[in-house]
């Protein structure tokens, strides 16, 4: 049994851990068209649930409840870090 060769350029390709230029690239463009749907659709975030920072970052939701979520979260990272390098 012969291996194939990776097709670079190829999301999958990506996916198996190349980091190539090409296949960065392809990857790139395939998350774009991912966010792109994703923000497209409002009701992705209703049913992703709000409150939460995982909404307001993959589905784009800038209601006061994700923000919150997302505020918090960035503010216990800093803090974390803060600590960490005392």
């Amino acid at each position: 049994m012969t291996r194939q060769r990776p097709v670079h350029g190829d999301v999958n390709t990506y996916k198996s851990g190349c980091r190539c230029a090409l296949c960065r690239e392809a990857n790139r463009i395939y998350q774009a068209a991912a966010n792109a749907r994703r923000y497209a659709d409002p009701a992705g975030a209703d049913r992703a649930g709000h409150g939460k920072r995982s909404t307001y970052v993959n589905w784009g939701c800038r209601c006061p409840l994700c923000s919150a979520a997302s505020s918090n979260t960035q503010r216990a990272q800093r803090q974390r870090r803060k600590e960490a390098a005392k």
